[in-house]
């Protein structure tokens, strides 16, 4: 697919009169010709992922069209179907080539059954990938007028006291336990690729790591707040890694036609090779990625992320004020 074939679709689909759709602004403009720079960014992206899986920017366009009107809820959700085309554009740049082929293919396994997001050669290895975007409008109004904020759960005789925003935590316990419930089903569609959960957070990243690797209560360890009936941890077998993306924030900078941060200059291409690194956390029990495959979903162990110095108990509290 063509830019101008990917434009014309677009106009089609998305009404450019208020309050019909949370991008009318840029349906509008482009209607007068001009294209703003977030809608260039992701007519491009889609256009470079639809000639390696063609149809698919028809089909996330009319996801995107299907979100009717305006408001936070509708904002919300189109930032999760930015974030899974922003995710998806990095995977088909970095997916193995033969020729013209490119070896990635959409929502991969039994059609109507739920899929992960995508699959690709990379670098000689199969691997899928799941992603997932948490809800954070609300959160971050709390956690900007709160003093303290508590990143993992602690004891509520010892923070009763305080006045706290509390962990975010419970989006990724449940993207935890639906992309164990998809990489379940797609072992049999792939066996041996690797399974990997991508998170698309915003700016603050402590949220989800403390709340996978806090000794105290984190996800993936044997504290974990999410317990089974046996009182166990819950294990979750069938992920093999997870990236922490701080991006979040950009793709909303983008819509808002406000200034990108930290050198980023399209809010849809995945690639970063500066600040922020994207954080790649090893699930116990899955299996070892090859440092080669995670480097081409462009991330690092969270160790090097974090520093020499860095603790699992730092991500705990820190003040606002």
């Amino acid at each position: 697919m063509m830019f101008n074939d990917a434009l014309d679709l677009f106009l089609a689909k998305i009404p450019a009169e208020y309050p019909r759709h949370m991008l009318c602004y840029f349906a509008n403009n482009a209607n007068h010709g001009v294209v703003l720079p977030f809608l260039r960014g992701l007519l491009q992206a889609l256009c470079e992922i639809d000639l390696a899986m063609p149809g698919y920017a028809e089909e996330m366009l009319d996801r995107l069209a299907g979100i009717k009107e305006t408001g936070e809820a509708q904002y919300e959700n189109l930032l999760q179907y930015l974030a899974e085309i922003y995710v998806t554009q990095g995977v088909v740049e970095a997916a193995d080539r033969h020729g013209t082929a490119v070896h990635v293919s959409h929502e991969p396994g039994l059609q109507g059954a739920k899929n992960p997001e995508c699959e690709a050669l990379l670098v000689g290895y199969w691997c899928a990938i799941e992603v997932k975007t948490p809800k954070l409008i609300e959160h971050g109004r709390r956690r900007s007028t709160n003093p303290w904020q508590m990143t993992a759960r602690l004891p509520r005789e010892l923070t009763n006291a305080w006045q706290a925003t509390l962990p975010r935590d419970n989006p990724v316990k449940d993207f935890l336990v639906s992309a164990e419930a998809k990489f379940t089903a797609y072992e049999d569609h792939r066996p041996g690729a690797f399974r990997v959960l991508v998170i698309v957070w915003d700016d603050f990243c402590n949220e989800p790591i403390a709340a996978l690797v806090n000794p105290l209560s984190g996800l993936l360890t044997a504290n974990s707040f999410n317990r089974d009936g046996t009182g166990l941890a819950v294990v979750y077998p069938h992920i093999d890694g997870i990236i922490i993306v701080r991006h979040q924030h950009q793709i909303i900078r983008a819509t808002r036609e406000e200034p990108l941060a930290d050198g980023v200059v399209d809010a849809m291409r995945y690639r970063h090779d500066s600040f922020p690194p994207k954080a790649f956390i090893a699930v116990p029990g899955g299996r070892a990625i090859p440092m080669e495959v995670v480097t081409a979903l462009n991330a690092i162990p969270l160790a090097h992320c974090m520093g020499a110095e860095y603790q699992p108990t730092d991500v705990v509290m820190w003040s606002g004020g």
